[in-house]
């Protein structure tokens, strides 16, 4: 790769790291969108992969790279105190089961698919964001067995399905069905994020093992070669942005990206949903 290559993956992992610190999300909503353009531009990024593992080696690697960053958050937020670790555990015991139940469902679904329910996913996603902050819940913890079974299942699930790390779903199921207080949430949905990212990333690992066709540098689904650069980027963002969670105004933030989400989401839906349903 070349080095304005290398540079670009860079700076989309800053912009990941301080994604997920500030917010709580592991950062596949900006990583898969880049590397399915990424590998869609075989004469800009210099790296061929077939079609029909485009988007298999887009999720597989947007989650190895959503590891270590979810990591990293979770250990700048557990020094400020700020992880529900009786809520974390055994929801992320739940997520790591279903995240490998989905990385191996990912493996076998059309590519096209993936594509238009993760631009279903993304546009969801800017909803989300671009949506009102909600209000800080005082009610103590729910943590009943169905409430952890099925929070942690729906993360695993998405995350490795889409290659995201699933705190979308994690966000609004520890605030509203958890009632984890709103200062916390950003700091337990990396926690149970990161969990089910490795559990899904060592399933696309052990899946794609000796399968022809993978970019150079790749460990079974995981190209490692393009995700190294956008993991040291986010491995130093991540830091500024769990602390910016603490400090910032994020209302015009969350619309900007939102609004980025839902125009990116609706278009990548619009293109596969095209190719699925009329092609």
């Amino acid at each position: 790769m070349s080095l304005v290559i290398l540079a670009a993956l860079g700076v989309v992992g800053l912009a990941v790291g301080f994604l997920s610190g500030l917010v709580g999300i592991g950062g596949g909503v900006l990583i898969v969108p880049f590397l399915y353009f990424f590998y869609d531009h075989q004469t800009w990024s210099g790296t061929a992969v077939p079609e029909e593992l485009l988007v298999t080696v887009a999720h597989a690697t947007s989650l190895f790279v959503i590891v270590p960053t979810a990591m990293t958050g979770t250990l700048t937020y557990s020094r400020a105190r700020l992880v529900a670790w009786q809520a974390a555990v055994p929801i992320a015991l739940f997520s790591v089961a279903a995240a490998a139940v989905g990385a191996t469902l990912a493996v076998e679904m059309p590519a096209d698919a993936l594509s238009f329910f993760f631009g279903l996913f993304l546009a969801f996603t800017g909803i989300q964001l671009a949506g009102t902050k909600p209000r800080k819940e005082t009610k103590p913890l729910r943590l009943q067995l169905w409430v952890t079974a099925l929070t942690g299942t729906l993360v695993g699930l998405l995350s490795a399905t889409l290659g995201v790390g699933g705190g979308l779903v994690a966000i609004p199921m520890l605030l509203y069905v958890v009632r984890i207080d709103v200062a916390r949430v950003a700091a337990t949905s990396l926690a149970v994020v990161g969990l089910a990212a490795l559990s899904g990333s060592i399933t696309y690992i052990v899946n794609g093992a000796g399968l022809p066709g993978r970019p150079p540098g790749s460990l079974g689904f995981v190209h490692a070669t393009a995700a190294l650069p956008i993991l040291i980027g986010s491995m130093f963002a991540v830091r500024w942005g769990a602390k910016a969670n603490q400090k910032v105004n994020r209302k015009l933030l969350r619309w900007l990206f939102g609004a980025a989400f839902i125009v990116m989401g609706l278009r990548l839906a619009w293109q596969s949903g095209v190719r699925l349903f009329f092609g």
